[in-house]
């Protein structure tokens, strides 16, 4: 599979830190959850989940192979 291009990734996720704090979540629990999911695709998990934290706000982004997968595409 080629290399994702930064056109190519979608949010799968986006939270304030605030917010999750509250829920007992944390930005590397969610991350590790998405890199699950893209391990039980049959992905490479490191490819295809990125996180993002910035104005307080976490971001989990995954590709467009991935999220294709998850709407049985």
């Amino acid at each position: 599979m080629p290399a994702v291009q930064d056109d190519e990734w979608v949010v799968a996720e986006s939270y304030t830190l605030k917010e999750m704090e509250e829920n007992g979540v944390s930005p590397k629990w969610l991350e590790g959850k998405w890199l699950n999911v893209a391990e039980d695709m049959a992905l490479i998990p490191e490819n295809n989940v990125r996180t993002f934290e910035e104005n307080g706000v976490c971001r989990i982004e995954v590709s467009v192979y991935l999220m294709e997968c998850m709407r049985g595409f």
